[in-house]
């Protein structure tokens, strides 16, 4: 598992970096991306259901952060659903 939230939120604006700049046509891919991530325990639920939430220009333009982060939303429902957080 990545040891802080910190490096998780490092490893997230590095896959939105890598994806969202350098390879746009994997934008499609990012909910199995970041599902290898999560499975893997480099990604804990509470940091990528916080990171979705908000567009950050921190790793990449406004505009690409919000591309990738709403591509991610079928992984965020998962993650949230994984914890009861679904409607039923």
């Amino acid at each position: 598992m990545t040891t802080s939230e910190r490096h998780q939120k490092s490893l997230l604006g590095g896959v939105e970096r890598f994806v969202g700049e350098m390879h746009p046509d994997l934008i499609p891919a990012i909910p199995k991306i970041l599902m290898a991530f999560y499975q893997a325990d480099a990604l804990e639920e509470g940091v990528v259901k916080q990171w979705g939430t908000h567009v950050s220009g921190k790793y990449v333009s406004k505009d690409v952060s919000k591309k990738v982060r709403k591509a991610s939303a079928p992984f965020l429902k998962v993650v949230s659903c994984f914890y009861g957080g679904c409607e039923r």
